[in-house]
């Protein structure tokens, strides 16, 4: 009977361990494909901006760094690898974002998702400009990896204070303010006296500095499109 308790004890914890091994290797993909995520968002425009591979290089070096040297190395390898391959693959035109975020809705890692958007915004602020085609793929992403909304804003309203609001074109100042093209005039309309008033109460909650200047920046790309969605009431 002593045998069969001690054989059952035996059998318990290499379940438990497997547990932890195929946790662990989840977590593993699941930032293998918060990199491709990122490097999917670096590459919408084209191009591999040198402020946009930093970010992503800094990413891997966060993520590492809690492991001892010969478990850095491993993983080092495997994320540079996923970079490297997911570069090429945008290069190419063969890299499929829905593959990618499939595989993460079946980790069902919550944490993992969350990290993944965070690592997409801050590649999208890197260089200072929001570009139409990174505002656009990563509201995909999300979309497709159903990440809560509020959580959603949170990230982009964290990451917008890195951004000069003097965005380039209407089509990419309308994708920074989340305007819904299928939206009617006074849905819009509706929609930016409510940006205006969150902006305005962070500009006046903001020290003296770059976000501060931000936040008064925002404020005048939303007055711009008032101003045009105005016109057309």
């Amino acid at each position: 009977m002593r045998v069969f308790g001690w054989a059952t004890s035996i059998m318990n914890i290499i379940l438990e361990e497997k547990g932890y091994e195929e946790t662990s290797k989840e977590l593993d993909e699941a930032r293998v494909l918060s990199i491709k995520i990122g490097m999917a968002i670096a590459m919408a425009d084209g191009s591999l901006d040198d402020s946009e591979g930093q970010i992503l290089q800094t990413w891997v070096k966060k993520m590492i760094a809690p492991y001892q040297e010969e478990r850095q190395s491993e993983l080092k390898d495997l994320y540079n690898n996923a970079m490297k391959e997911t570069y090429q693959e945008a290069k190419d035109g063969d890299l499929t974002l829905s593959e990618i975020t499939t595989r993460m809705n079946s980790i069902d890692n919550e944490n993992a998702k969350i990290d993944a958007l965070e690592l997409a915004f801050q590649v999208m602020s890197a260089d200072g400009v929001a570009q139409t085609e990174e505002l656009e793929t990563i509201n995909m992403i999300a979309a497709s990896m159903n990440i809560d909304y509020e959580e959603i804003k949170k990230l982009k309203d964290q990451n917008i204070l890195k951004l000069d609001a003097s965005v380039s074109s209407q089509e990419s100042a309308e994708v920074l303010l989340d305007i819904d093209p299928n939206w009617d005039t006074e849905q819009i309309n509706r929609h930016l006296r409510s940006l205006f008033q969150k902006w305005n109460g962070r500009l006046n909650s903001l020290p003296e500095g770059t976000e501060r200047d931000q936040a008064q920046r925002m404020i005048s790309l939303i007055g711009e499109c008032q101003k045009k969605y105005a016109r057309e009431t």
